[in-house]
């Protein structure tokens, strides 16, 4: 899955796993089941009940069927937070492509675009009477799969034009890959307030380096010219070693953020 890093206006890069195709389509197959048993039980048992005219059948199949089942990715994506109920069970949901919920305006733009999704929603009903026409239907999304495959955040048309991506929503960083270490604010001793001329993009770069610690040669080389270059421009003397230092300023950093 390709990842999607997104920088805050705090300088804090976030990132975020793009959904699998394959959790996308089960998310799909969950949704059309729903839709299907819906048909079924209003076909078998809400109809019947009502006992409605020939003259209003067809009125009736509009506004209790049709609309209702239109309108099923947009509503329950609208209120629940990005999310079909298919979307829901494997674990994926719509954001926008800054990181922040999508707004109606962006889940209204990617549902009209959804036109692979709006007919092959209608299948079950329309099988009912044309089965042949889900050949149709399925040439009418190949484009929107085509786009999902082919883009780099697995955007489809309707994500594209809306400005949304599909997220894996089960993926969760590490906490230690972030900036922010628990620090004590009443025992601790900080050595180096020149810290607080480093931008919190300096910072995170300085623990980036943490995970990569001992992995290679080049990595602590390049640890120790950072070291060098951060003295140099804090105008700081130290003799630590370049990994403690560094690991001092970010507990440092810390501190002093955590006091205001």
């Amino acid at each position: 899955m390709p990842a999607i890093i997104i920088t805050t206006p705090f300088n804090i890069d976030l990132e975020f796993k793009t959904a699998a195709i394959g959790k996308r389509i089960l998310a799909w197959l969950i949704d059309v089941l729903i839709i299907s048993l819906y048909y079924w039980l209003m076909l078998r048992f809400i109809y019947p009940l009502l006992g409605m005219k020939e003259s209003i059948d067809t009125a009736a199949e509009l506004f209790i069927i049709i609309i209702p089942v239109l309108l099923y990715q947009l509503a329950f994506e609208l209120f629940m937070n990005g999310q079909t109920i298919g979307k829901k069970a494997v674990g994926i949901k719509v954001i926008d492509k800054e990181g922040r919920e999508p707004t109606w305006g962006q889940y209204l733009i990617r549902w009209l675009l959804c036109i692979g999704n709006l007919f092959i929603y209608i299948i079950p009903y329309i099988m009912l009477r044309i089965p042949a026409g889900i050949i149709f239907f399925m040439i009418l999304y190949l484009p929107d799969f085509l786009c999902a495959v082919i883009s780099a955040k697995a955007q489809r048309i309707g994500d594209l034009a809306a400005g949304t991506v599909v997220i894996d929503n089960n993926y969760k960083s590490n906490i230690s890959e972030t900036i922010y270490l628990n620090i004590e604010q009443d025992s601790y001793k900080p050595m180096f307030p020149e810290v607080m001329r480093l931008t919190d993009r300096d910072i995170n770069g300085i623990r980036n380096l943490f995970n990569a610690k001992k992995m290679s040669t080049d990595t602590e080389i390049y640890v120790r010219q950072v070291a060098h270059k951060i003295k140099s421009v804090l105008s700081i003397e130290s003799e630590m070693e370049p990994f403690d230092f560094l690991e001092q300023l970010l507990m440092d950093y810390n501190y002093y953020t955590g006091k205001k």
